[in-house]
């Protein structure tokens, strides 16, 4: 009887689930197409910003500034790390009108450096309408700067003559860790065995690595700093400080859901119903229960770090490195130089600064290999040469981290090659006695 009724039964399952199918199909399958047509829409919109944003960006008007700054010049990263204070005042929320229409972007600079055989050059890429500002700042902070305009020196090679005349290997520099946590800065930095000079000059270490080269090799750093709105800058400041309550255990825990909440309780009320029966009802405490927590020193040390990054002005910021060569001539060690000139700048407990496996030119090893790292080297090359930002928004970093990356030589660099001003020479007086 039972192996006659499953074929029955079976029938039945297969008549049930085409009638489910005969009333709800024609729903899924409109569903379907409106989900499609959602993501099409999705995927439109985000390409029309992007063209818009490119379109802004290509239209902007450019200023290249070089910098020189005297040799007895005694200013620290200090005065950088207010040049980025101050200038955080260029940000400018778009509004809908100039975000979707106009693909406004906040403004940005571009702070970088051209290393050649022995010599280094500094420049800041700005914006034309910014300049009157931003060399007011530089003044202010830097008194006996010399500023120039220049020229574009990327412009002398074409990313058209890439693996012809010359080679290249660039790479996007990024955080190991989450953006509230630092790295180290030139705070750090002091040597307490010195008798004089007793800060050393972390920015010194990339001038000579970069430096090092043979003729006709160049490195190129590029560190793009955009100010942003006081809303993100909170959001920021807000998970940093959500890290510090989680570290030290301050953090209030998520409760359970209703659904949770209810099935506990009913699960636990005949124990306590029980027990009020046999015990009485309890009293309840008037005092606030406080649990006493020790930290070891590394949560310690991430706690301040963490509240020592926020509590500082923040900025979008994307690091570019290049490595160029004459064709046939690029070198392994100087692609570790790259990479080494960072490792200085890292801490074990808090954050370090490693190559973007993403962008390294280097960095497909399997299939279509040549073409695909052909492809990168193109990529960053005019990723640098067009300052770009807004494809991804880079990592935040404070003034202070800025600063100890990137900031004018002082009397404390004793690299020869350095570009320097020459503030303090002056004509003779007009009464200088002549001979005869």
């Amino acid at each position: 009887m039972v192996q006659a009724l499953a074929p029955l039964q079976a029938g039945q399952a297969s008549l049930s689930f085409v009638s489910f199918f005969e009333t709800f199909g024609p729903a899924f399958l409109a569903l379907g197409w409106f989900i499609v047509l959602w993501m099409l829409m999705w995927l439109a919109w985000n390409v029309y910003l992007l063209l818009r944003r490119i379109d802004y960006s290509s239209a902007i008007q450019w200023t290249f500034l070089e910098v020189k700054i005297p040799p007895d010049s005694e200013e620290t990263p200090k005065s950088m790390e207010l040049f980025f204070e101050i200038i955080a005042g260029m940000h400018k929320t778009p509004d809908k009108t100039e975000l979707y229409f106009d693909g406004m972007m906040e403004p940005w600079i571009s702070c970088e450096i051209q290393c050649t055989q022995g010599k280094v050059r500094y420049f800041l890429v700005i914006q034309t309408p910014y300049r009157q500002f931003i060399e007011g700042v530089l003044y202010g902070q830097f008194p006996r700067a010399e500023i120039t305009e220049a020229e574009d020196y990327t412009l002398k090679y074409n990313w058209k003559e890439i693996r012809k005349k010359f080679d290249l290997f660039g790479t996007e520099v990024v955080m190991t860790g989450e953006e509230f946590y630092p790295i180290r800065t030139y705070l750090e930095y002091e040597t307490k065995l010195a008798e004089e000079d007793k800060y050393i000059d972390p920015h010194q270490g990339i001038v000579e690595t970069f430096t090092a080269i043979n003729p006709g090799e160049e490195f190129w750093l590029q560190i793009i700093v955009r100010p942003i709105d006081a809303g993100t800058i909170k959001k920021w400041a807000e998970k940093g400080q959500h890290e510090i309550a989680l570290i030290s255990g301050q953090a209030k825990k998520e409760g359970p859901g209703i659904l949770a909440s209810l099935g506990d309780f009913f699960v636990s009320l005949p124990g306590a119903l029980i027990s009020a029966f046999m015990t009485g009802p309890t009293e309840a405490s008037s005092k606030d229960e406080y649990q006493l927590r020790f930290f070891n020193p590394t949560d310690e040390a991430k706690m301040k770090g963490i509240l020592q990054k926020v509590s500082k002005a923040g900025f979008k910021t994307k690091i570019r490195v290049l490595h160029i060569a004459p064709a046939g001539q690029l070198q392994k060690p100087n692609i570790g130089r790259a990479f080494g000139a960072f490792k200085q700048f890292n801490t074990f407990h808090l954050n370090s600064l490693k190559p973007d496996s993403a962008t390294k030119s280097n960095g497909p090893n399997y299939i279509a290999r040549d073409s695909r790292r052909a492809l990168r080297e193109r990529k960053i090359f005019l990723q640098y040469q067009w300052r770009e930002i807004w494809y991804g928004d880079g990592k935040m970093f404070n003034a202070e981290e800025l600063a100890t990356l990137y900031h004018f030589p002082s009397k404390y660099v004793k690299t020869p090659g350095l570009a320097r001003s020459k503030s303090g020479l002056q004509a003779p007086p007009d009464n200088l006695p002549l001979a005869g």
